[in-house]
């Protein structure tokens, strides 16, 4: 949601038609009705605010915005690398979804960063590898293979977005 406001302030249903229209629920499903609940929770800790808004003769909606500190807590959450290869495929990638539209340069920033958490597990990893056998050696090799896979595919998507501005 903090995302979302970081964009522009919004009311729900805009933030809701991003999850279909962008494909964010191939990231992230989330119902509209849990939507609303995560919007609460965030105004409950004073990350945002909203207004209420007349649109003609519809009801009045609310139309939320970050508090500041809403904006200093997602800006930090934005440029911090994932640490575990499972938060990747969901954290990290919504991270990259709204870095993409509000600092594109911390976007390949964020690319960099998370392939050298990536790299850096890795080596970890093969010094595991090394020094355990049977199931131990199993689930290192598994956790190393997904950590190259991972640092792979992230380098990959590094080169398209630095190559595509040029």
């Amino acid at each position: 949601m903090l995302g979302f406001l970081a964009m522009r302030p919004m009311h729900g249903y805009e933030m809701a038609r991003y999850f279909d229209r962008d494909d964010l629920t191939e990231v992230c499903p989330i119902e509209q009705s849990l939507l609303y609940t995560y919007i609460r929770n965030v105004e409950e800790r004073g990350l945002v605010s909203w207004t209420e808004e007349r649109v003609g003769a519809r009801p009045p909606r609310k139309t939320y915005a970050l508090t500041e500190a809403g904006r200093l807590l997602v800006n930090m959450w934005l440029r911090q690398p994932a640490e575990r290869m499972r938060e990747v495929r969901v954290e990290f990638l919504l991270k990259l979804y709204f870095l993409a539209r509000i600092d594109p340069p911390a976007e390949v920033e964020l690319l960099r960063r998370q392939i050298d958490v990536c790299d850096a597990y890795a080596a970890r990893l093969v010094v595991r590898v090394a020094d355990s056998d049977g199931f131990q050696r199993l689930v290192a090799q598994s956790k190393l293979s997904a950590a190259e896979s991972t640092a792979k595919w992230l380098r990959s998507y590094a080169w398209e977005r630095e190559h595509a501005s040029v």
